[in-house]
């Protein structure tokens, strides 16, 4: 029999009572200053706490006090249940290291990975990754997923071990439970598709190569008959002048007319001759894409017009037309015709005048460095009165044309997903309206759209949070916290501004945040914590600012579209925590078309066009697709990334999206 203490029973009432008050005294945090009583910012945040021990009793005399547990919760709930912490000082080795080293040592599986962690992430000093990788070894080899993922990050990272991608998905498998699957980082089926896509591109190349030749042998010919036509009239015109200066009447004379019937037979010969080479020239042209019905000049007013000849273009779901290349090359030769060719001011490819490249057909020719896997590509005709017009695309090394692989869901199988997932919430936050830093222009916007079509095409229940201070962030991430339960997800996604430190650490900025103090924004860390404190089974964190991917951790690995619906079932049941920045340690892109960021438009562009259950990593694979190609399109390059939410507990599931009508 356990007995608690007198203590112990006030301290779990209070904290009880605690947790049932909060919404009323999170209502204190909105204002700078904090009424008496109130609870403060800084008592929300987590913190090693070590719980004093239980006083337990045998029989009916022998009482004896536990051990001291170790516990990761808010500073005001360690204060009223009687723990220890140190006040301000969460990023300290020593006091870290003291809470959690005992309880390792002891064998506590939770306490071997947290302490991992704690050398992984060298707090207060220099990481030490051989005891870190010592420590998740210890905690994987008694079955801790988060230590598995922990392990896997290290392979795959090449961090204070020699970089191995085969341990690192094996690590990885093994905190996803399944043994025996088909879940495969790269299957043979979509090897196969790569290959086919390769061989079919290299085809189109060669056919274009072949019928440039075709155009260039009937340019030749073409010019032979005009050169002969030409020839011809000459003597023609020579012969008529000697015929005019003669008598009628004479030899010579009528000796002349035979000869002029002569040419003028041969002038009809060569000049059918000359439109047969012309129409073979445009069957060579018409084969290449050009409307070759466009020649001469064109009457004044007339915007020209571009046709782009090689490379193929393909509208994506982008809306971005793109041209994939086999692999990432360092020019790339763009052939197209421009009408008119004559009386142009200037021919532009990529800001470089090409206006003396251009031949008699308009056809030009012109090598265009390739940069990066996403080259944009910008070509401008400027006819001499000021009217232009261009074409844009995007050169791309990475398969981004085509639509990403949607699984296939039965309404069975959707029907038991929906049981074993649980309920839905999301916290929507859009800042723009600040204080020290630039306004955005679509921050609030996004967060307002998102917000619906999660509500209304997913059944999540939503809070939306225009122009947050820093107090009501803190205060909302600790109320989810402390309030979902086991079998809840949660989705929260943040849009608006993102900093990074000297440090390289990264943060989000409330609207009263200072321009010269990181203590006044929100730091990534403090997000990942909450995070890993939440009792919610999913968890996901978008994150649409600057500097998004300091969140990112290990990598996820996709769940083949063929997984057996089992095998989907049993990921769900295992812990995730996840993130998908809107872009690496970079600046991304604000106020795109239609009011939205180019992130925010692809996020809900997918959040659309899903039909069945989609897995986190899916939606970023079609987010991603978009994000690229535009911002590529727009000469801002921003790539997306998805990973675990680095030490936020992930065990190596998904964050699942499943539509009502599903």
């Amino acid at each position: 029999m356990i007995q608690f203490g007198k203590l112990q029973v006030f301290v779990l009432t209070v904290s009880m009572s605690l947790l049932a008050a909060w919404p009323s005294e999170a209502k204190k945090l909105q204002g700078s200053d904090v009424p008496e009583g109130a609870i403060k910012v800084d008592d929300l945040m987590i913190v090693d706490c070590l719980l004093p021990g239980q006083v337990r009793q045998l029989g009916s005399e022998f009482t004896y006090l536990s051990a001291r547990r170790p516990i990761r919760t808010s500073a005001k709930d360690c204060a009223i249940r009687g723990g220890e912490y140190v006040a301000f000082d969460r990023a300290n080795y020593g006091t870290a290291l003291k809470i959690w080293l005992p309880a390792a040592n002891k064998g506590d599986v939770n306490a071997m990975n947290y302490v991992g962690e704690i050398y992984e992430k060298g707090l207060g000093v220099a990481p030490d990754y051989a005891l870190a990788k010592s420590w998740y070894e210890k905690a994987a080899d008694k079955g801790n997923s988060s230590a598995m993922i922990n392990l896997g990050s290290m392979y795959e990272r090449g961090q204070g071990v020699e970089g191995d991608m085969v341990k690192a998905m094996n690590w990885y498998r093994k905190a996803s439970g399944l043994k025996d699957s088909d879940l495969e980082v790269v299957t043979d089926a979509e090897r196969q598709e790569r290959i086919a896509r390769a061989e079919e591109l290299e085809r189109l190349r060669v056919e274009t190569v072949g019928l440039k030749q075709a155009l260039g042998d009937a340019r030749a010919e073409l010019k032979a008959k005009q050169a002969q036509l030409a020839s011809t009239q000459g003597s023609l015109a020579s012969m008529q002048a000697k015929v005019a200066s003669l008598s009628a009447a004479s030899a010579e004379a009528k000796a002349a007319r035979a000869q002029i019937a002569e040419l003028e037979s041969q002038l009809a010969d060569q000049q059918s001759a000359v439109d047969t080479a012309r129409m073979s020239t445009g069957v060579a042209l018409s084969k290449l894409g050009v409307d070759f019905s466009k020649t001469g000049a064109a009457p004044r007013g007339t915007k020209p017009t571009i046709n782009v000849i090689s490379p193929k273009l393909a509208l994506t779901r982008a809306g971005v037309l793109a041209a994939p290349l086999l692999a990432q090359v360092p020019t790339y030769q763009i052939i197209g015709r421009v009408y008119p060719s004559k009386g142009l001011r200037a021919l532009k490819v990529n800001d470089q005048d090409v206006l003396g490249k251009i031949d008699e057909d308009g056809i030009f020719e012109i090598d265009v460095s390739v940069a990066n896997k996403n080259q944009p590509v910008s070509i401008e005709a400027i006819a001499q009165d000021g009217l232009a017009t261009s074409e844009n695309f995007v050169l791309t090394s990475e398969a981004q044309a085509e639509a990403t692989a949607k699984r296939v869901t039965t309404k069975l199988f959707a029907r038991r997903m929906r049981g074993e997932l649980g309920n839905f919430h999301a916290l929507v936050i859009g800042n723009d309206n600040y204080d020290q830093f630039d306004k955005l222009k679509s921050a609030s916007a996004d967060a307002t759209e998102i917000g619906n079509i999660l509500k209304s095409r997913y059944g999540f229940k939503v809070d939306v949070v225009q122009n947050a201070t820093r107090a009501q962030m803190i205060a909302k991430f600790s109320q989810l916290a402390t309030t979902l339960k086991a079998n809840d997800n949660l989705l929260i996604y943040y849009a608006g501004h993102g900093q990074i430190d000297q440090n390289g650490k990264g943060f989000w900025v409330p609207i009263d945040g200072q321009k010269d103090n990181s203590a006044s924004w929100v730091g990534n860390d403090v997000v990942t914590e909450f995070m890993g404190a939440a009792q919610a089974k999913h968890v996901l964190v978008v994150a649409d600012s600057c500097y998004a991917g300091t969140l990112s951790g290990a990598a996820i690995r996709p769940i083949p579209v063929t997984a057996k619906d089992e095998d989907v079932l049993f990921i769900s049941r295992v812990k995730a925590r996840t993130v998908l920045a809107s872009g690496g340690l970079a600046p991304v892109l604000d106020g795109a078309d239609k009011g939205h960021s180019i992130f925010a438009e692809a996020f809900l562009r997918a959040l659309n066009s899903g039909e069945g259950l989609m897995d986190g990593y899916r939606l970023f694979e079609d987010v991603n697709t978009q994000v690229v190609q535009r911002s590529a399109a727009a000469r801002l390059p921003q790539r997306p990334q998805y990973s675990a939410l680095k030490h936020a507990g992930h065990e190596g599931s998904e964050f699942f999206f499943l539509p009502k009508d599903a």
